[in-house]
């Protein structure tokens, strides 16, 4: 922790955001790192900014109240029938907010949920035992994102 506290050790002060993000498993550890940001006040939670893609649910009840209370700018995009964001079932709860594409992933196409587990987003829906949907966000294979140089 030390090390990384000293890699962001500037960025309080400095005053510019600090975009935390991840697929799937790098969004489980996007969220665990942005509560450590926060925690150890390495930034302040307006600096911070969150947004995972088909993360999975990554702590317990406790874990997510607590990131709601310190993540001013937390996002959760998810899509129609990617399983992974409904994994694992029991113990475990997502933070808010969902952003939940139903089918395509085009503008204006997605429904914004404030609460943990909603209803009227991913978690209403009865989803099928696909990969496809989960390696597939914006039209893309999840790979292509890295070789064309995001990461």
């Amino acid at each position: 922790m030390m090390h990384f506290s000293r890699a962001l050790g500037a960025q309080r002060t400095t005053g510019h955001p600090l975009q935390v993000t991840g697929h799937s498993l790098g969004g489980a550890l996007a969220s665990l790192a942005a509560s450590l940001i926060l925690k150890f006040n390495i930034a302040t939670p307006q600096q911070v900014k969150l947004v995972t893609f088909g993360q999975p649910r990554t702590g317990d009840e406790e874990f997510s109240n607590v990131q709601d209370q310190m993540c001013l700018y937390c996002f959760r995009v998810t899509h129609w029938n990617d399983m992974v964001p409904h994994i694992p079932n029991i113990g475990y709860r997502h933070h808010k907010t969902e952003v939940f594409y139903q089918k395509g992933m085009n503008p204006n196409t997605y429904k914004v949920c404030s609460e943990n587990e909603d209803k009227a987003c991913s978690d209403g829906i009865k989803v099928k035992a696909s990969i496809t949907n989960h390696i597939n966000y914006f039209g893309q294979h999840v790979s292509s994102y890295g070789r064309q140089g995001c990461v």
